[in-house]
């Protein structure tokens, strides 16, 4: 079982509590959703606005990875980042992205969905393959 905690005094979140907010116990503010990742997401504006959208999927894609993984767990900004990686790969025909996109993705369903230990062992093969 995976658990998010505060910042500050490590309070375990609860499956409906919201961790970007305030914690119940100490009262810290908790980081915003993507806010771990704001020079990144500088850097994927400029290679977009430089025409190096191919590099700017692909620095999409590793935030993702990250934005999935269990020690992140930040699913709002996964999801702003999917939108933003599907837009970008349509926008500029890059199918074999969008490809490794929709993969991704049905691997996390799987997982949601109760994924087992093969499961999790396969994607954590598959993303350490990328």
């Amino acid at each position: 079982m995976y658990t998010v905690q505060c910042i500050e005094c490590n309070y375990i979140f609860g499956d409906f509590e919201d961790e970007f907010g305030k914690c119940p116990e100490c009262g810290v503010q908790q980081p915003a959703s993507g806010s771990w990742a704001s020079k990144e997401l500088e850097l994927i504006e400029s290679l977009t606005a430089s025409g190096k959208v191919s590099e700017a999927v692909d620095l999409a894609m590793d935030l993702l990875h990250k934005s999935v993984d269990v020690e992140y767990g930040d699913w709002p900004f996964a999801h702003n980042l999917t939108n933003m990686i599907r837009e970008l790969c349509q926008k500029e025909n890059l199918t074999s992205q969008i490809s490794q996109l929709d993969a991704l993705w049905k691997l996390i369903e799987a997982n949601q969905i109760g994924g087992d230990r093969e499961r999790t062992i396969a994607y954590e093969k598959w993303r350490n393959s990328q």
